[in-house]
């Protein structure tokens, strides 16, 4: 039998942590104030505490290719959308590929019984097995497989504020997720993401890029889940989100 412990204290979910935090930034303008000012002191980012956004596991680029139009009612005006999407993706210095390659290949597109569909996919659903085929032939088509990492990526936590976009990726029991023999490497795909997104949404164009970690040992380039139990002490935030994240203690002791 287990023991009888509250399930906050053995509870190890990166993303309850990350959800906890997120509360705590939205719940209380005295986390929001002192969370800005660590990020300024330690990594020189100027996030603005009276106009943050907060989102957790932000899949922006699957969201807004979804606003697209209804794939259920596929019109041509869709279609001319999904294709301009992918046209300014293709003809990025990273690939410089024309927007005929679209129509080259039948893994751009969707399969009606064995046979090429006619609405273009969403990146996420490229086959990463016909990529690394094709590109034997063409070296520069095996590099899209970047793109549809990037469009199934969900950065943990994105905060937005007036000019800054904040993308953090939190560990805690884990390090960077890297597969071997495919070339994935999940902070490189963090970096993708940011270049996509000032891209393709208007929204972002304008902001200030940054990325970092949520860690437990801290670096020169991060903040720390110590930053995080310092930053909800002696605030307004609940007790219970301020007695779980106290359970982050373990780690340190």
């Amino acid at each position: 039998m287990f023991n009888d412990k509250r399930y906050l204290e053995v509870n190890r979910e990166e993303r309850f942590f990350c959800s906890l935090f997120a509360h705590s930034l939205l719940m209380s303008q005295q986390v929001r104030d002192k969370f800005a000012a660590r990020l300024s002191e330690k990594l020189s980012i100027s996030l603005d505490p009276y106009t943050l956004e907060v989102y957790v596991e932000a899949a922006a680029l699957r969201d807004y290719w979804s606003d697209l139009g209804n794939p259920r009612v596929y019109t041509e005006e869709t279609h001319t959308k999904r294709r301009n999407v992918l046209k300014l993706i293709l003809e990025l210095e990273l690939f410089k590929l024309p927007v005929c390659t679209l129509d080259k290949y039948d893994l751009f597109w969707t399969s009606d019984n064995g046979k090429r569909g006619r609405k273009l996919w969403n990146p996420n659903r490229w086959s990463d097995k016909e990529l690394e085929q094709i590109g034997l032939e063409d070296t520069k088509l095996k590099d899209l497989k970047s793109v549809k990492w990037a469009f199934n990526a969900k950065p943990d936590i994105l905060l937005i504020s007036r000019s800054t976009v904040l993308l953090i990726e939190a560990k805690l029991e884990s390090g960077e997720g890297k597969k071997k023999g495919t070339g994935y490497e999940q902070y490189e795909t963090l970096k993708l993401i940011a270049v996509l997104w000032k891209l393709l949404i208007p929204k972002f164009s304008g902001k200030n890029f940054h990325i970092t970690t949520l860690e437990l040992k801290p670096t020169e380039k991060n903040i720390t889940w110590q930053d995080i139990l310092n930053l909800v002490k002696d605030t307004d935030v609940d007790s219970f989100s301020r007695d779980s994240l106290r359970q982050l203690q373990r780690y340190y002791t």
